[in-house]
């Protein structure tokens, strides 16, 4: 297990790609960067469970083309598996039920993807999706009633032919399927619930009707960024947007904090990926790590850490971003401010290495 310390001169360590280490002023002074596996397998999805002292992951380490849940201490240890996927099949994003008993996860055991629910413990995963087409990354909302995920069920055959749906804690029945949520053409994906339970965040392609003939308007090619709506169903409301530095970015995997003030993400800006945060008063947003192959951030249950992946080569291990002092980044001068008012979109500031 690697770990290091960030202080007030954090800008003058070196970023190391392989390190997957951040430096944060302003942000997360003093925080800690621990990685917590390190072999020459993928690891990846990285879920820490309610009490804070297990998390759940992805990984292909059984080979044979397949990968599987495991369960390993928080601090790092053996894991333990807990699906068994037949060759060539996959599973993947867990996430924990809000009691801890139980998990969701996706998998390819019937040919395409559906959700799955299986005890925390292991045992015989059960379906909760039927319908047609692929159902990706559940999440229960914050009082277990509900699961949030998204599916192409009336596109079973169109690659960006997603929405967000939510159906009941029990699984989809013949008489009770589960209700759309957003109606994009965006092809909206992996929900997160804010605290109380009135918004889910997701990401969905920046759809332009106007110009869907040209290269740069067609969902193809359009980025994706955060978006959120009533849990209910609602008006969409686009999050991120614009570019940094003159280079356009794209916004993946949201984890909403669970005392509702920030939301993490994933950002891509050129070949870079790093863990950035975006503070759901302001919509101002900031970098977290800065080595540029970091992806896949999940909060811990009492706000104060992000579990997430780093990537070298074919290589992913678990790292984990602790004691982090999060501070809304510096107010935006007026004229942006307005401009942000007017709807021309929020404004993101970086971290200085």
């Amino acid at each position: 297990m690697t770990q290091r310390q960030f202080g007030i001169h954090a800008w003058l360590i070196p970023t190391l790609a392989v390190a997957c280490l951040g430096a944060l002023p302003g942000i997360a002074r003093g925080a800690t960067f621990t990685r917590i596996t390190a072999d020459t397998t993928k690891e990846t999805d990285p879920t820490p469970s309610p009490d804070g002292k297990r998390i759940v992951f992805t990984s292909d380490r059984a080979g044979h083309g397949t990968t599987n849940l495991y369960i390993m201490p928080a601090e790092g240890g053996e894991p333990r598996r807990i699906t068994h996927e037949p060759d060539s099949a996959r599973a993947g994003t867990p996430s924990w039920a809000p009691d801890g008993k139980s998990l969701l996860f996706v998998s390819t055991r019937g040919k395409s993807y559906n959700v799955y629910s299986i005890p925390a413990e292991g045992g015989p995963a059960r379906r909760m999706t039927h319908a047609p087409g692929s159902h990706r990354f559940a999440t229960y909302s914050p009082d277990g009633k509900q699961i949030a995920f998204y599916s192409s069920r009336l596109k079973p055959n169109d690659l960006y032919g997603f929405n967000i749906y939510v159906m009941d804690s029990s699984g989809e029945q013949e008489s009770h399927m589960a209700r759309q949520v957003t109606n994009s053409r965006g092809s909206p994906g992996h929900p997160t619930w804010s605290a109380d339970g009135k918004w889910i965040a997701y990401v969905s392609k920046e759809y332009d009707p106007t110009r869907q003939q040209t290269m740069e308007g067609n969902v193809i090619f359009a980025k994706y960024h955060l978006y959120k709506v009533p849990s209910g169903g609602g008006r969409e409301m686009q999050l991120t947007r614009g570019a940094i530095g003159g280079q356009p970015f794209e916004d993946t995997w949201p984890s909403w904090s669970p005392n509702g003030k920030w939301i993490a993400f994933g950002r891509a800006i050129g070949a870079k990926r790093d863990i950035w945060v975006l503070d759901v008063a302001t919509n101002r947003a900031v970098a977290v790590t800065t080595a540029g192959n970091c992806i896949k951030p999940t909060w811990t249950y009492d706000s104060k850490s992000i579990y997430y992946s780093c990537t070298n080569g074919r290589d992913e291990d678990i790292w984990v971003a602790r004691d982090l002092d999060l501070k809304s980044p510096p107010a935006v001068r007026k004229s942006r401010a307005r401009s942000r008012a007017a709807g021309h979109g929020s404004t993101t500031r970086t971290a200085h290495k």
